[in-house]
């Protein structure tokens, strides 16, 4: 399962809308001060996505979630997304090839291929029931861990950490 933290930006008895920040693959990547992707990125800022779920835990505003989505549904999604246009635009290429169209025709034919794909994976992912299923799942609420306590006094150092004031 893949999962991210999120933060309740609204709450009622029955739904929380959440919201997790999308970030970039350049935010866990080492050369990232280096890399023209990275500053491409960073000019188009942090999208933040705002999800809305049943409320299970009785949330309020301004807590941390965690939310998930099972690996099957990305495999899924990703499917409809990219491999579904792709074949049709593939099929309906090789469909007008095989009849004899000029190249221009099998062109066009082949976009339309990619628009009907594009189309269609619009029209899976988007019906009630796959729309269901493709909803991330609230796993569970983020509890704040208390302070360790310190075991420093006036001007010595840190058992814990080995810092001093």
């Amino acid at each position: 399962m893949i999962e991210e933290t999120a933060t309740v930006v609204a709450a009622t008895p029955d739904h929380i809308w959440v919201e997790a920040r999308a970030r970039s693959a350049c935010s866990s990547c080492g050369t990232q001060d280096s890399c023209a992707t990275s500053s491409v990125s960073k000019l188009f800022g942090v999208r933040r996505q705002q999800l809305r779920l049943p409320n299970q835990f009785a949330s309020s505003v301004g807590e941390q979630v965690i939310i998930g989505v099972e690996d099957q549904v990305m495999v899924t999604a990703s499917l409809a997304a990219y491999i579904l246009p792709v074949v049709l635009m593939l099929g309906a290429a090789i469909i007008a090839d095989v009849q004899g169209m000029s190249d221009k025709q099998q062109a066009g034919i082949a976009l339309l291929g990619l628009l009907l794909g594009l189309l269609g994976a619009g029209v899976l992912t988007s019906n009630r029931r796959m729309n269901r299923y493709f909803q991330p799942q609230l796993l569970r609420k983020i509890t704040p861990h208390p302070q360790p306590l310190s075991l420093k006094g006036r001007g010595e150092q840190d058992f814990i950490t080995g810092d001093t004031p």
